[in-house]
């Protein structure tokens, strides 16, 4: 099982939880320090997996840590290109996507041109481009203004991106509180689709605290689309793995949000057979595929010390986080003519009229299992 990360001296416990686990936590030096929601949080010098270990299942977890794997470690790097996106103006109309990643990065104050004002975002939601010694970007550097790029590509004109600059630009890494505070803001500004590229294990593979109580606050009729993992697994990780019980099993329960898990496909030998990436998370928990292998985007500009010819700010990369913002911006296109989230989900993963629709055949415990393929758009000549 993949290790969980965690923040180190941190608990967290539900409110219905804290009367009774209170004083068992004052015994190893827990305190309580603060509150998102109905999640609380405890802090202490003991190490977490020490205090979980003697507490057993009695309803404190760890303040988890998520991240865009692989991506942050720098084994799944971004390539320059020379290939370009033609920026859209986008008219001043609310956001309908909401996302949750690094924040915007900013060239002279403005957003990469392709981005231009369809990104919607506060200050506190741009970062900085981190570098190595050698001056090139590390890690997740970029992955929010790329992320948001991705999703656009797939939409009209008129939709437009709340960016929520969460994940740390040095470490690459998301506490479950940050995620869940996140999550409340955009439901506070009406945003019913949310897009997370990132993901993580969690103490035995429970569904991470303060996420999950958060998402169960957005309006029944929401959908998350999030990153299924990079880690060639067929681990349940979080957020994606998150699961509300459906009225019907095998169906998603209207009365619910609905948690979309995107692991990456690669239809570049045969679009019409398209198989699971080599380094995607795969199973039955994954509900989706997309193409995630060398997909387009905005990078940035100065981009890199030596700059490949041609480079214009533009890059291809690869991981479960660009599938995740391909389903995503398909949603966010059939919303646009009237539909809800939950509704234009349902369209895209389970279009009607269409007599056999491409799948990515994945092969499981019991047999093959064709799982719904979503094509991103792709750019002339791809």
């Amino acid at each position: 099982m993949t290790r969980y990360r965690h923040r180190a001296g941190e608990l967290l416990v539900h409110a219905d939880d804290c009367a009774a686990l209170g004083p068992a936590l004052a015994g190893f030096g827990y305190h309580p320090a603060g509150a998102s929601g109905a999640v609380h949080r405890f802090t202490g010098t003991r190490p977490v997996p020490e205090v979980l270990a003697a507490l057993g299942s009695r309803g404190a977890s760890p303040n988890h840590l998520f991240g865009p794997d692989r991506i942050i470690w720098g084994e799944l790097r971004p390539k320059p290109t020379n290939k370009t996106l033609d920026p859209v103006l986008a008219p001043d109309v609310p956001p309908l996507v909401g996302m949750i990643d690094t924040g915007v990065v900013l060239h002279e104050g403005r957003p990469h041109p392709f981005l231009g004002n369809r990104v919607v975002f506060d200050p506190e939601d741009t970062v900085r481009v981190v570098r190595g010694e050698d001056g090139n970007p590390v890690g997740s550097a970029a992955h929010g203004s790329f992320v948001a790029g991705v999703l656009l590509k797939q939409v009209p004109p008129e939709v437009r991106v709340r960016v929520k600059g969460v994940i740390d630009e040095q470490s690459g890494e998301l506490e479950d509180l940050a995620v869940a505070n996140a999550i409340d803001e955009l439901r506070e500004e009406g945003i019913t689709l949310i897009n997370l590229s990132f993901s993580g294990a969690t103490w035995e593979g429970e569904p991470p605290k303060a996420i999950e109580a958060a998402l169960s606050r957005l309006p029944a009729d929401s959908i998350v689309v999030a990153s299924a993992g990079n880690r060639a697994s067929r681990q349940r990780v979080y957020p994606a793995g998150i699961k509300f019980a459906p009225a019907v099993p095998g169906s998603a329960d209207p009365s619910h949000v609905q948690v979309i898990a995107v692991g990456s496909a690669d239809a570049s030998q045969d679009s019409d057979k398209p198989r699971v990436t080599d380094f995607s998370n795969y199973g039955p928990w994954v509900s989706a595929y997309a193409d995630g292998v060398d997909v387009l985007g905005p990078y940035f500009r100065p981009g890199y010390p030596t700059e490949p010819a041609g480079y214009n700010g533009f890059a291809v990369w690869s991981g479960t986080s660009f599938s995740a913002a391909i389903v995503t911006g398909q949603i966010a296109a059939v919303m646009t003519k009237g539909a809800s989230a939950f509704e234009a989900a349902g369209a895209v993963l389970h279009p009607e009229g269409v007599e056999d629709p491409v799948t990515v055949r994945v092969q499981d415990l019991n047999g093959e299992a064709p799982v719904p393929y979503v094509a991103g758009v792709r750019e002339p000549g791809a």
